[in-house]
């Protein structure tokens, strides 16, 4: 039952910060530049890492780096497995999705931050 809990809250987290992706990637409609490309990947993630940390206050960050990885494996799969995108000139373009691990991990690891800071005052 645990695991199922587990996954559940992964996939609530990881469409989350889908959601949110798509959200500022349409909003910025920027070319494939470097702040095009990154600030949708750090806004989703640090939104999917406070998802995270919502659900599991203890497992949050855990849960939040593991989503993250999720999220980087399947836009590297889709983009150059499915896609069969080649790498590019620009490395840091191309990619993009390694950093939401990072995103993820931070938005937890900052929103847990803020609770502790809140709760000792």
């Amino acid at each position: 039952m645990n695991t199922l809990v587990l996954f559940l809250r992964t996939a609530v987290a990881a469409c989350s910060g889908l959601l949110v992706w798509v959200l500022i990637s349409d909003a910025m409609a920027a070319p494939q530049t470097l702040p095009g490309a990154i600030v949708p990947v750090w806004v989703a993630g640090l939104c999917g890492g406070v998802v995270c940390a919502l659900f599991a206050p203890r497992q949050g960050i855990q849960v939040a780096f593991t989503t993250g990885v999720v999220m980087a494996a399947m836009f590297f799969a889709f983009r150059h497995v499915y896609l069969d995108l080649p790498l590019g000139g620009n490395t840091l373009i191309t990619l993009w999705p390694a950093w939401f691990p990072v995103a993820y991990y931070l938005g937890a690891y900052g929103y847990l931050t803020l609770l502790q800071r809140l709760y000792r005052s």
